[in-house]
């Protein structure tokens, strides 16, 4: 029976998804698109614009349209010939498809520039996520699966966006989460225990904020839930049916090991209503990794080497200009030699590129941070945009080789992004007098880098500490129900509900029967267990929009919005039905409850309604 009415503590509203999810966007970078894609999305929105502003926008976008083309272009799309202009990849891939595209890939792009250095978990779900598009598009290609190859490639790009801002705001506890179980079930439950927020409520949130599309949201929120929600032949099932499984495919793509692969090819290709043979499926296995590998090596990346952080890479090396790479661009020259070999001496990896499209790829990729590229005046301007989106992080520099005279354009030049514009003749040791003011730059970028890192770390283990006591506080240690505390901010919330909506709110009051006997008689271990009991009975009972709480001693409490009182008889003699199932050493579990639903007629707030079910429950003791 209540001993206290409800309201006599401070109350303490238990933080919201919607609470918690701001405090990530307060302290960490979330995941975001690119400038470029977030105005295709806003195009999209306003539905006045056509293709024409959407090719313009792409089209400032070198690397942006080069994927597109390749996408437009991939190989089994029925295409008679390949599409050479943008407007062609476009319509080829459709507008909605490519805008997200866009995004997907700009967000995977944006990862990788702005991971934490220190968790390689970062890189590892980056490479999954990769995986896991470049799986789905395969699928889609099966015959009769009725799903876009492009709309599944973005969706599993960003399906495990909530997992990189978990990743951003909780470093080094989020990797271990996810280092301890491959089961997404189990790593949702250690979120909500840790954290409160689950990492598909944050990746929901972000892309509803982006503007992705609902229905896509769905589907992405579908294949994380259980498999009976993925059950159906309904379009948007079998998208998510093809998504869950190219998730289960991509650690072991990315593994690089064939015969794991083979059975959970079969599996996936059976889910969906693809018979295929044991011969079939090995061949498809081959295809899929070979399909892997060109995407590999389009991100800069080795398709089967395990991810390092770069400053794992450099560790053991000195200071200096040795732990700084350089990737040269250039056309032969007499002095070509010379500066690689006066860089190489001065003690900096030099990386020589055929095109300026794969020194992006070593950019991209941390495989370099100084770009040097030479180009010839006739050609400066058709590589000038592209140059200046290679080097417009902070942890790159780019330095220019060219046959330019005009102040002007070397004004403009430096305007795009590069750090210095030198002749074609430059000596070497002038050249590499002016990596190393790179080199020093990118150094101090990194100390930079590191310090905020640290901060940040600090920051996330402070807010995983403050998150477990704050949960300490709302908790009951022994049973792991909510206490009074929360019970009470549950109900205040509740109630107000109720009024404002009109809608019912009913509560359920729990007392064991003889408990102080069963301590005199088996001792307090014995009444903790009986205690523990009841509250796994609770637990399982209750639904997720309900509250089970222990409100001290013996007495128990369960709070159920929208429920009547013939609601909770129901729920009463589900109660019962499982406690006669136990069986314990210190006898029957047995218990008396009292029954009330929120009248607004003669209740005035939360304190009412628990003092009905109160005297209820006293009726019912008396009586026994």
């Amino acid at each position: 029976m209540i001993k206290d009415g409800a309201g006599s503590q401070d109350t303490l509203e238990e933080p919201t998804e919607e609470s918690l999810l701001l405090q990530i966007q307060a302290l960490g970078q979330l995941p975001s698109p690119s400038h470029t894609a977030m105005r295709l999305f806003s195009l999209l929105k306003s539905g006045e614009s056509g293709l024409k502003d959407i090719v313009a926008v792409v089209k400032s976008d070198p690397t942006l349209t080069v994927r597109l083309l390749r996408l437009a272009n991939r190989p089994g799309n029925g295409a008679v010939r390949p599409a050479v202009a943008v407007e062609e990849a476009l319509v080829r891939l459709g507008l909605n498809a490519a805008v997200h595209l866009a995004a997907g890939l700009s967000v995977l792009d944006e990862a990788l520039t702005n991971h934490s250095g220190e968790v390689s978990a970062y890189l590892d779900l980056c490479r999954c996520s990769l995986a896991a598009a470049v799986t789905s598009e395969w699928l889609c290609s099966q015959p009769g699966i009725p799903a876009g190859a492009a709309e599944m490639f973005t969706c599993a790009l960003l399906a495990r966006v909530g997992q990189l801002a978990l990743l951003r705001f909780y470093p080094e506890a989020y990797s271990g989460f996810m280092a301890s179980t491959g089961n997404v079930d189990e790593l949702i439950r250690l979120e909500h225990q840790n954290f409160g927020i689950d990492h598909v409520t944050i990746g929901s949130a972000l892309l509803n904020d982006w503007g992705f599309p609902a229905v896509l949201v769905e589907v992405i929120r579908m294949a994380a839930s259980a498999l009976e929600d993925r059950a159906g032949n309904e379009r948007k099932v079998i998208m998510a049916q093809v998504l869950h499984a190219s998730w289960e495919v991509a650690p072991l793509l990315v593994a690089g090991a064939t015969e794991p692969l083979i059975p959970v090819v079969r599996s996936a290709l059976a889910m969906l209503g693809v018979a295929t043979s044991d011969e079939e499926v090995q061949r498809a296995v081959v295809r899929l990794q070979k399909g892997w590998e060109v995407w590999c090596r389009e991100h800069g990346f080795d398709a089967t080497a395990p991810v390092a952080s770069r400053e794992d890479e450099v560790a053991g090396q000195p200071a200096g200009a040795a732990t700084v790479s350089v990737v040269f661009y250039a056309e032969p020259c007499a002095l070509k030699p010379a500066w690689i070999a006066a860089l190489e001496a001065a003690g900096y990896r030099v990386v020589e590129a055929s095109t300026l499209e794969e020194s992006g790829r070593q950019l991209t990729g941390g495989r370099a941070e100084i770009l040097l590229a030479m180009v010839h005046r006739q050609t400066l301007y058709v590589h000038a945009a592209t140059l200046s989106a290679m080097v417009t992080g902070n942890g790159h520099a780019a330095l220019l080789l060219h046959d330019v005279q005009d102040e002007q354009e070397h004004a403009e030049l430096l305007l795009l992004g590069m750090d210095a514009i030198l002749p074609l003749d430059v000596s070497p040791a002038l050249l590499c007098a002016q990596v190393t003011r790179a080199a020093r730059r990118i150094q101090a970028h990194r100390l930079l880098e590191s310090e905020r890192s640290a901060h940040r770390k600090l920051l996330s283990q402070l807010a995983v500490t403050t998150r477990k006591l704050h949960r300490q506080t709302l908790t009951d240690p022994l049973t792991g129900l909510a206490n009074r505390r929360m019970a009470d901010a549950f109900l205040t919330r509740h109630w107000a509900q109720a009024e404002r909506r009109r809608t019912s709110l009913s509560c359920l009051l729990i007392d064991l029967d003889n408990f102080k006997r069963i301590n005199d008689a088996y001792g307090h271990d014995a009444g903790d267990r009986v205690l523990q009991e009841l509250a796994s009975i609770l637990k399982r009972q209750v639904r997720q929009e309900d509250l089970a709480v222990r409100l001290g001693g013996d007495e128990f409490l369960m709070v159920c919005p929208l429920a009547t009182e013939s609601d909770m008889e129901v729920l009463r003699n589900r109660l019962l039905a499982a406690a006669a199932q136990v069986t314990l050493e210190t006898g029957p579990l047995v218990f008396s409850t009292g029954i009330a639903q929120r009248d607004p007629l003669t209740m005035k707030s939360p304190g009412d309604l628990l003092r009905v079910a109160d005297q209820k429950l006293i009726r019912v003791k008396r009586g026994r």
